[in-house]
């Protein structure tokens, strides 16, 4: 990128600034008219000059020029006589013509405007896409020295005021310098003496004020660098919260925070003050010229030396003028301000020794394969201190050769990984491939020929697939969908924005790479990595504990609820059915919660949902007489926990076997226990009913074991659980699946509608005898890839932080293998696994 704004903008958008000045050009006819009528107004029909009786006339719209003697001419050449109009009519013309000056120049404005604000938007996009691209081709050591989160903020906060001056960049001065000359000369034309002192003025204002707003430049660059080391210190501590809060280290963030917080406030106060003392002497002086005006025009119009007209015109004029001159000192700001931006991102990606693009150019076609070696020849690599990290190394590998490089971490086979995987550059020496040296290999080469995997992979927020699948995505190399208009729009607008092309909505999945001929071939491959790389059971859990996407509910049903047949039918047969105790509408589960059978079925827990659902449930207990019995269970297991734990100390490890409430929770049932004895029911504080009904809701008896659940209260329960069915709200039916027999729950996981129950966990070998059933079922009724693409399509979060250190390197190992690559570095990718 140009070390200039303008060049840079010039450079990529000069057609379309000329053609915004062609346009200015052609708009000055209109707005100089706009100025000259007012004058004609009054002095014509208002004043009535050439209207000496009411029955006068005078021409109107009539066009003539007049011939120059030096050419022979001694009169006029008329092209129109005109019209002849009365007074009034007259007034009604010159009026409705002003009106339509004010409509032109307003439509030439809004042109203008909408050209700029697009030409902005335009080179806001291709200068975003340049600041990636450069990013992606930064040496690796330079990301080391880098927060991912100042890099985000540049491009996404930083850059945001470049496209919308970028749009102004030439038009915007060229336009209001115009206007404002273009009334500079009508004032002079009316009057020199007010032209004059209309002209000192806006000389005052366009020399003193731009001087005045210098310190606002460095005050901005310091508002500007605080608030990028603000947002990379905010991410640091996200990413470092695991150590804040083991450490205790939470308010010396918090100070550390404040501290920067408090920089920035006095940073922008300053600006604020600096600003409005400017704004207010800016102010100050356009406020002066009207007064002048009216002092000395009004004499000049006393005395006959300017009619009233004229004065009306040059007040008008002067008028229009402050606003150009305004804008004018407010863009020659915004110049320097956003220069100093430009500035300061561009020297961020100022880094020498970046990748060739040509290094990183698409190429659908499929890459060659390694034929002989790959080869260290006398590599050595140094930190940026100039520590030894590998003493010069040679090593030749063919294919089919597997070789391991012992040693502690540290010992230098890290770094010789990382650089067969083109990730470090040697100090001496070079990697080669097939006699290649591997820096000058493209990216289409090594990035599909060899495969890397380490132990501390990041992986973005995405599903589990596409995770595994992201080696396989080069270049698109299938069209999906038709190529619609918006298609060609879009693509039209990312070539004049200076973007790629290619469109993310087309099928990049290089499926011949992973040994597949489609989607579905692609299935059974990932199924054959996930075994490889023991996986499989895990991805298959996660599937069952997933829901199933609302298109594949309607076709899943009839194979769930065969699931279901078969599962119990296999559960009879090896006599288990005291492990599954199924749902029935009509009777109470005992191994549920309180909760889970007052609802019987899956309702909303966040959000306002969650909160409606909770509302209407507080209603149901309330109305059916249950809320005095719930809370008096509650009560009940408040004063048990309080017995059994209230005097351990607040990390005792028993506390742990609590898990109605949470330790910390444990002084405030004290209190709640307390409160509640000293009175009956009814009189119980609505804040202390709302907690113990959150304990009744969650308890379940064969795990509590208090002996709170009689018949009578479960039969209760259970006629409730009909009253909250039958008058669920219209407003609530998306918010609540109930469970009914016969048929599945879209908003329950796989495994509860096939199961269609609880598993009885007192016995200590029910969960396992239930998984391998399930599974018996699930392989039985071929509905095992079906649970594993559900699986796969688990979101892992941001960095895979849903998934455990050992599943991460599982998948960044699945991945590497998934491209069949000629050649596989592995660099301490399992060193979370136990090697026992």
């Amino acid at each position: 990128m140009d070390p200039s704004i303008f060049r840079y903008t010039w450079k990529h958008s000069s057609r379309a600034q000329i053609w915004l000045l062609v346009v200015v050009v052609c708009s000055l006819p209109f707005y100089f008219l706009s100025l000259d009528l007012p004058k004609q107004i009054i002095n014509g029909p208002i004043e009535g000059e050439g209207f000496s009786s009411p029955t006068d006339t005078e021409t109107a719209l009539r066009i003539a020029f007049s011939i120059p003697s030096w050419l022979g001419g001694s009169g006029e050449f008329v092209l129109f006589d005109g019209f002849e109009l009365s007074r009034v009519t007259m007034l009604v013309y010159l009026c409705s013509l002003f009106l339509g000056f004010v409509l032109i120049n307003g439509f030439f404005k809004f042109y203008i405007s909408t050209f700029k604000g697009r030409l902005g938007e335009r080179m806001l996009r291709r200068m975003r896409y340049t600041l990636v691209d450069t990013l992606l081709r930064f040496p690796m050591p330079q990301f080391r020295r880098m927060r991912s989160s100042e890099v985000a903020t540049m491009v996404k906060d930083e850059v945001e005021p470049l496209g919308g001056f970028i749009g102004d960049a030439f038009v915007q001065p060229a336009f209001l310098l115009s206007q404002a000359v273009t009334a500079m000369v009508f004032i002079m034309l009316q009057s020199w003496t007010l032209g004059l002192i209309a002209g000192a003025v806006v000389g005052v204002q366009v020399v003193l004020i731009p001087r005045l707003r210098r310190r606002l430049l460095v005050l901005g660059r310091e508002r500007q660098l605080t608030a990028r080391q603000l947002a990379g210190r905010v991410g640091e501590v996200v990413e470092g919260i695991v150590g804040v809060r083991v450490n205790d280290a939470s308010n010396w963030e918090r100070a550390e925070i404040a501290s920067r917080l408090g920089r920035i406030f006095f940073i922008r106060f300053d600006i604020y003050q600096w600003k409005f003392l400017v704004k207010f002497i800016n102010n100050l002086l356009a406020q002066v010229t009207p007064f002048i005006f009216y002092l000395i025009g009004g004499y000049f119009a006393i005395t006959g030396r300017l009619d009233i007209g004229q004065l009306v015109a040059v007040i008008a004029a002067y008028r229009e003028l402050p606003s150009p001159l305004k804008d004018l000192i407010d863009w020659d700001q915004q110049r320097l301000d956003v220069q100093v931006k430009y500035t300061q991102v561009i020297e961020q990606f100022a880094i020498g020794n970046i990748l060739d693009p040509k290094l990183q150019e698409l190429d659908p076609r499929p890459a060659p394969h390694i034929e002989r070696e790959i080869a260290a020849a006398n590599v050595g690599i140094r930190d940026e201190s100039g520590a030894t990290l590998l003493e010069p190394t040679s090593l030749k590998i063919v294919p089919g050769e597997a070789v391991a490089a012992l040693g502690p971490v540290g010992a230098g086979g890290e770094y010789l990984a990382e650089a067969f995987a083109k990730l470090i550059e040697p100090d001496g020496g070079r990697v080669t491939i097939d006699g290649h040296a591997s820096d000058t290999l493209p990216d289409s080469f090594t990035g599909r020929r060899v495969g890397y995997a380490e132990a501390n992979t990041y992986f973005p927020q995405a599903s589990l697939h596409d995770c595994l699948i992201y080696g396989l995505r080069h270049a698109p190399l299938r069209t999906i969908g038709e190529d619609s208009r918006e298609k060609k729009l879009h693509r039209s607008e990312a070539l004049a924005s200076g973007n790629t092309e290619t469109d993310i909505a087309d099928d990049w999945i290089d499926y011949e790479a992973a040994g597949a001929t489609g989607p579905e071939d692609l299935l059974v491959r990932l199924r054959e990595i996930l075994v490889l790389v023991d996986l499989e059971d895990d991805v298959y859990r996660l599937g069952l504990r997933s829901k199933m996407p609302e298109a594949t509910v309607a076709s899943l049903e009839a194979s769930i609820l065969a699931a279901r047949d078969d599962f119990r039918e296999r559960l009879a047969k090896n006599r288990g059915e005291q492990y599954v105790e199924m749902f029935d509408p009509e009777r109470y589960v005992v191994n549920a919660s309180v909760r889970e059978n007052l609802i019987f079925g899956v309702a909303a827990s966040e959000g306002q949902a969650g909160e409606q659902v909770d509302t209407y449930l507080a209603s149901v207990v309330a109305e059916t007489g249950l809320e005095e019995k719930l809370l008096e269970m509650g009560l009940n297991v408040a004063q048990t926990l309080v017995d059994l734990f209230g005097d351990l100390g607040p990390d005792n490890p028993l506390l742990e076997r609590m898990d109605l409430i949470e330790p910390e929770e444990l002084e405030d049932f004290k209190a709640i226990a307390r409160r509640a004895a000293s009175g009956p029911i009814p009189a119980i504080e609505p804040g202390d009913r709302r907690a113990l009904l959150r304990l009744a809701y969650g308890y379940v008896e064969p795990r509590h074991r208090h002996g709170m659940l009689d018949d009578a209260l479960q039969g209760a329960i259970v006629a409730a659980r009909q009253a909250f069915r039958d008058g669920l709200p219209a407003d609530l039916s998306d918010a609540v699946a109930f469970y009914q027999p016969g048929s599945i729950n879209p908003a329950a996981n796989v495994q509860d509608n096939v199961l269609f129950g609880r598993i009885v966990d007192t016995y200590a070998e029910a969960v396992e005898r239930v998984s391998a059933l399930l599974r018996e079922t699930m392989d039985a009724l071929k509905l095992t890839d079906a649970i594993i693409e559900l699986g796969l399509n688990f979101d892992v979060g941001s960095g895979a932080k849903r998934l455990s250190l050992s599943q991460q390197q599982k998948v960044a190992l699945g991945r590497a293998l998934v491209k069949r690559p000629d050649f596989l570095v592995v660099n301490r990718a399992l060193a979370s696994l136990d090697v026992n």
